[in-house]
């Protein structure tokens, strides 16, 4: 039965989307009902709402109604502030007559200016007295601008700078470093913790995945107290979760400490110029030695050629943290600096502690490329989500790409929902695209096996032709950055400007691809999420291969394990919900409005000849199927 909330919800609704113009789509209200009869209830709810449904609404209007405090976490900082400066204002507009409506957007400890790093920097200018010595002290240009903000700014937000800094690091610190309001001698004026008062008085709070994985890896200590949380695009909060959760022990990591200790020597005597040496020193000698330990998956850190490395950490750490324990500066500068060396050395010694007493819920692995690093995460977040929040709060979990097959247990199963202990209601609701007459799928079943050289000769000849047909509009999506050389090298010479990721920064690609209309975007796994072009510049979605997880990912490897040991099909329960996920993301990048249309070229023959294809085409919006190119190519240029 129906309960008065959905109802409520539902009317609410319909005052903000009217006061905007429009009116609720069918999805878009069955979605704010289920929202607020999960509340009302305290019943955790999955649903999965199509592209174009209007979820930010859907769930926004039970959230302000609910009559409690309710977390928002969303999967970027853009789409905080996207809920924060244009969902909630609008919101709050259109019930203004109802209802007072608040909300407070949160971000990490780096976002926000930190008045201790800035008093650091001051005093390293010579800047002692901030009122007597400002005309005596001529500083440098960077450090005088950010003084000139901190004073006029309210929020202290990187993101409202109005000018660029060449190091963000040098004004800010992160919750590793961050000692406490109580601690810091700028506590009662920080940025960052006025942020959090706002939010201890506010409707809705709004944060990110990873800081709110930071609040449950603090047993609760980083957000003010509340009872509901909707998490916007949920398909991540695995992820998220098992890095938050995990450990990364990485050469950075001194080099921040090194640079922390600026102002160590007034704090520790002559040593302190000396344990900065040995800290640069061991850096350099950690980095060396991880890039000489073959990358992948360990048990027993002793067994390693960097675990004398990480040895030194260990009393490099607690040989600073026990000189810097022993002073009381009363310099309110000096004081900040020893608060915060204090904590980084802290985390240092008990990560190396943690990497000596791991069990066989954890995998460990030494992490190559370009930031080598020692990592853990824990390898099932089921449990964990089901001990340290699921009895803490009602969980509103929401996203586009929710299912597999059609069916939504198998994510509920993943994030350790369902059963007598952990309820949840599972809907999906349907978005407003005709997707019959919008667009088409083709599935390219006579391409060669992807494992093969030949299959990649093939796609390229098979992408320059769909190109042609859609006059560029395209963005192809490919697994691997080989893939994303050889297709970008295959369309030179086409009539049409070819973007190609790596040659320019992100946001500027997304910019130059959405203005150039016949361009064509050739990118990897960064663009198969969280890019919005509606419009006629983009027809064409390629997509080079099922985005399956790599076979030697340490993580997944270890989810395959566990999988096998429970008697269940690792290729089912692990790779297929993954891959399927991702597919429908890529997929999703093509019809944005009504207005939109257009083909996904999936160049996979896998997708049309394997059994497991038809829950990955489940997955996807219900397009037409054709594995005929011609079709396609007749579709698309009949667009132009």
């Amino acid at each position: 039965m129906p309960s008065d909330a959905a109802d409520i919800a539902e009317e609410l609704l319909h005052d903000v989307v009217t006061a905007r113009g429009g009116d609720a789509r069918e999805g878009q209200v069955a979605m704010a009902r289920a929202v607020a009869e999960a509340f009302d209830r305290r019943e955790h709810l999955l649903v999965e709402a199509g592209t174009g449904t209007g979820k930010s609404f859907a769930y926004l209007v039970p959230a302000v109604a609910h009559g409690e405090p309710v977390v928002v976490a969303t999967a970027t900082k853009s789409l905080q502030d996207q809920l924060g400066e244009k969902d909630l204002p609008a919101v709050a507009a259109a019930l203004a007559d109802r209802r007072t409506v608040t909300w407070a957007v949160v971000k990490g400890r780096g976002s926000y200016l930190c008045r201790a790093r800035l008093s650091e920097r001051l005093s390293e200018e010579g800047w002692t007295d901030q009122g007597a010595l400002f005309n005596a002290v001529e500083l440098p240009d960077e450090l005088g601008r950010v003084l000139g903000w901190s004073e006029d700014t309210t929020t202290g937000d990187r993101d409202e700078l109005p000018f660029q800094v060449e190091d963000w690091g040098d004004y800010s610190v992160g919750g590793m470093e961050c000692p406490g309001r109580e601690t810091c001698p700028f506590g009662a004026e920080c940025f960052a913790f006025e942020a959090l008062d706002r939010a201890a008085d506010a409707d809705v709070i709004v944060v990110n995945h990873h800081l709110y994985a930071a609040h449950m890896a603090t047993e609760g200590a980083v957000l003010p107290p509340h009872k509901a949380l909707i998490v916007d695009e949920a398909h991540r909060l695995e992820d998220t979760v098992a890095g938050a959760l995990g450990i990364d022990l990485a050469p950075w990591r001194l080099f921040q400490l090194t640079r922390s200790m600026r102002m160590a020597r007034a704090l520790i005597g002559a040593d302190a110029a000396r344990i900065q040496r040995a800290l640069a020193a061991l850096a350099r000698d950690f980095e060396t030695q991880l890039r000489r330990t073959s990358a992948g998956r360990f048990s027993d850190l002793e067994d390693l050629p960097v675990a004398d490395a990480v040895e030194r950490i260990a009393v490099i750490a607690g040989d600073l943290g026990a000189r810097l324990r022993s002073v009381q500066p009363e310099q309110q500068a000096l004081s900040a600096a020893r608060a915060r060396m204090l904590r980084l050395v802290g985390h240092l010694a008990g990560d190396v502690a943690a990497l000596t007493e791991l069990d066989d819920q954890t995998v460990a692995w030494i992490e190559g490329g370009r930031q080598p690093a020692i990592k853990t995460a824990p390898i099932d977040v089921a449990g964990l989500l089901q001990r340290d929040l699921y009895g803490e709060v009602t969980m509103v979990g929401t996203s586009a790409t929710l299912s597999l097959g059609g069916r939504l247990e198998p994510m509920a199963a993943r994030l350790g929902l369902g059963g007598p202990t952990n309820e949840v209601a599972l809907e999906r609701v349907p978005g407003p695209f005709d997707y019959a007459r919008q667009t088409r799928l083709y599935l390219a079943s006579d391409l060669p096996d992807p494992r093969t050289d030949e299959w990649r000769e093939a796609i390229g000849d098979t992408v320059l032709q769909l190109v042609d047909a859609s006059g560029g509009r395209a963005l192809v999506l490919c697994t691997s950055r080989r893939n994303v050389d050889l297709l970008a090298e295959r369309l030179v010479g086409v009539d049409h400007r070819v973007l190609v990721q790596g040659e320019l920064g992100a946001n500027a690609l997304r910019e130059a691809f959405a203005a150039d209309e016949t361009s064509v975007l050739v990118a990897t796994m960064g663009f198969w999420e969280g890019l919005d072009v509606p419009g006629r510049s983009l027809q064409l979605v390629a997509i080079d291969r099922v985005p399956f997880p790599r076979p030697d990912d340490p993580l997944w490897a270890a989810r395959r394990e566990a999988s096998e040991r429970a008697g269940r099909s690792a290729f089912r329960d692990v790779d297929l919900p993954r891959a399927a996920t991702l597919l429908a993301q890529g997929a999703g990048r093509l019809i944005r409005s009504r207005a939109d249309h257009g083909v996904v070229a999936i160049l996979d023959p896998r997708v049309a000849r394997a059994g497991y294809g038809r829950e990955l085409i489940a997955a996807l919006p219900p397009m037409p199927v054709t594995t005929h190119r011609e079709e396609a190519e007749a579709f698309l240029a009949a667009l132009r």
